[in-house]
């Protein structure tokens, strides 16, 4: 105690002085440090909150490209079955077209075959019935004429000239 008086402490003094450190921190606890304590809390959180939200956000977003490019894939498939199915589709249809044409084109010219066998026939006959009265002409004038060999070449060399015209 005597160290305490020597260095001019006073209890009391001492003791006031504790007493009011004490009342100012806890003023200061009570209205200055817990509010601020809790609104750094509060923004502890938030930014918790916000780093969560964004974590949670990207991973949506990675899923949703995922499912994105997943889509485009099977629809990228999707499509190039439905072109190969119309080629394969148009191939069919052409091969029916051409096999149609064909077959028609047969049955014409079978058509035109009889037609022009027809009109040959009728040629030939009409041919033939030209010919036949020719010969007939031809003949008729022979006998009519005679019957010397000399004279004979003579009428046929004639006569050919003749129908040859």
């Amino acid at each position: 105690m005597e160290l305490i008086k020597a260095l001019g402490i006073d209890w009391r003094i001492l003791l006031a002085q504790f007493f009011n450190f004490a009342v100012l921190v806890w003023i200061l606890w009570k209205f200055a440090y817990k509010p601020v304590l809790s609104l750094l809390e509060e923004r502890r959180l938030k930014v918790e909150k916000g780093l969560d939200d964004a974590e949670s956000a990207a991973k949506n977003l990675a899923a949703a490209e995922e499912e994105s490019r997943r889509l485009l894939l099977k629809t990228r498939q999707e499509a190039s079955a439905i072109i190969e199915k119309a080629q394969v589709q148009a191939e069919e249809r052409q091969k029916d077209v051409v096999k149609k044409a064909q077959e028609e084109i047969g049955e014409m010219m079978e058509k035109e075959r009889g037609k022009i066998a027809a009109e040959k026939a009728a040629s030939l006959a009409s041919l033939k019935e030209e010919l036949s009265a020719m010969i007939a002409a031809g003949l008729e004038k022979f006998f009519r004429e005679g019957l010397d060999e000399n004279r004979d070449n003579k009428i046929v060399a004639r006569i050919a000239k003749e129908i040859s015209k």
